[in-house]
């Protein structure tokens, strides 16, 4: 059998997991389809946590920066200089596929990647890959046009175009900001009457004003039922309204990777598709296979996040740790 557990993963969470069974004396390795912090280096190039410092630290090491909430390149510095200090391995660009138990303990893993396909025995697995590999998608014809984007990262690109920024939350809202101060003509579209309350409380009320003014379009209760090439059709309470629009960011959430789970085998509970798990130890339903970070909603991928699932590596490692030690006779 393998010698190291496989972390699906190189985020924050799959860092803290790698270290934390190193810190039991079990190897781990990273997989990711891109490579460290890989989401992470995608997200807005000005983007600021809305978690605290003191709430994204791992493994025990302050995460030392001037402000309260760290920009994207203080974080990426952060988790990076961290993984460095343990010793964590990566296997970039190792996208895996599945994981299945093996009879008599173990699983069998998956992965696609550069070096194709590969499969390969391990100890135990666990799941860390997040959400941020999995934007939803609009429902209208022409979503799948060049010119819609799934990501927001920089405005530069959009100075004098017109651009449409599609939902009403953090993303959303940062980036049709964002646009307008890159000199971009913005129009926000939203389905809901107002911006969501979860709105970071140093962008809402900025947004709001910017609406007021007239400086940024919004059409609240409305939604996409068109893409063209040079203007989207929006419904809403006026009627039809036809848009101008060079560029279309439909920032409207991200999910879990569903279909992975069920490659794997892991039952989806609920309206939300929560994965099943043991709540003490985060082991799946399938053995020896494990869940951690934002995942673990399903759905509601709002409601853990990296300062409420810092716990899971220490859980997780000592979980594994405990199966893999002799027993004492």
């Amino acid at each position: 059998m393998g010698e190291a557990v496989v972390v699906a993963g190189a985020g924050p969470t799959g860092i803290a997991c790698a270290i934390e069974l190193g810190r039991l004396g079990v190897d781990a390795v990273c997989h990711d389809r891109g490579g460290i912090l890989h989401s992470i280096q995608r997200f807005p190039e000005e983007m600021r946590w809305f978690s605290t410092r003191d709430l994204l630290d791992i493994a025990g090491v302050p995460f030392g920066t001037p402000d309260a909430h760290p920009t994207r390149l203080e974080t990426l510095a952060y988790y990076r200089s961290v993984a460095e200090r343990f010793g964590v391995r990566v296997a970039a660009e190792s996208t895996i596929e599945r994981v299945t138990a093996r009879r008599g303990g173990g699983v069998d893993a998956e992965a696609s990647g550069r070096r194709g396909a590969r499969r390969w025995t391990a100890p135990a697995a666990i799941l860390a890959t997040g959400f941020f590999d999995n934007p939803r998608r609009l429902d209208a014809p022409g979503a799948d046009r060049p010119h819609v984007h799934a990501r927001y990262v920089s405005g530069f690109p959009y100075h004098g175009r017109d651009v449409v920024v599609v939902g009403g939350k953090n993303s959303a809202a940062e980036a049709a900001l964002d646009l307008y101060r890159h000199g971009a003509r913005v129009t926000l579209v939203h389905r809901g009457d107002a911006l969501s309350p979860r709105v970071k409380y140093w962008i809402k009320p900025d947004l709001e004003n910017r609406i007021a003014a007239g400086s940024i379009r919004a059409f609240f209760g409305s939604r996409i039922v068109a893409i063209e090439t040079e203007a989207v059709q929006l419904r809403g309470p006026a009627g039809e309204t036809i848009v101008p629009a060079d560029a279309v960011f439909a920032l409207i959430g991200y999910e879990p990777d569903f279909a992975l789970f069920e490659r794997c085998g892991i039952r989806l509970e609920g309206e939300n598709r929560v994965p099943a798990h043991d709540p003490e130890t985060l082991e799946s339903n399938v053995p020896d296979l494990y869940l951690a970070g934002a995942m673990l909603g399903g759905r509601e991928i709002g409601r853990i996040f990296i300062e409420n699932s810092r716990h899971h590596a220490t859980r997780i490692a000592r979980a594994i740790s405990g199966r893999l030690q002799p027993v004492s006779v």
